[in-house]
């Protein structure tokens, strides 16, 4: 028997990239650039204390897991969106690198929209 949530579904995320770039100062500036076109399909889910702990990088905590079949299509870096929620993508796992699955260990961020 599986249990399953009516708002654990498989979702559309919008996938924008993270472009670097020099301003008029010299300074580098991280942007993040897309036209809606590219997404990925994937299940949302609370991170777990595992998850946390082998995935965590400076700057960055990990607060959600998303799992999408097949191979990845978003980056380290990236910045996810699904509706008013904005998720920046800290790590990647291409389980066994078979294009069955990948898991994306996210952030949820409040300040990118």
């Amino acid at each position: 028997m599986i249990y399953i949530r009516p708002g654990n579904l498989f979702k559309d995320f919008i996938v924008e990239t993270n472009v670097q770039e020099i301003d008029s100062k010299g300074r580098v500036v991280i942007k993040h650039t897309g036209d809606g076109k590219n997404f990925l399909s994937g299940c949302l889910a609370d991170a777990t204390d595992q998850d946390r702990a082998n995935h965590n990088i400076p700057d960055h905590i990990v607060t959600h897991t998303i799992v999408q079949k097949g191979y990845p299509i978003a980056k380290r870096t990236d910045k996810l969106i699904l509706e008013n929620r904005v998720f920046y993508v800290v790590d990647i796992d291409d389980s066994g690198a078979l294009g069955i699955a990948t898991l994306y260990y996210v952030e949820e961020r409040r300040d990118l929209r």
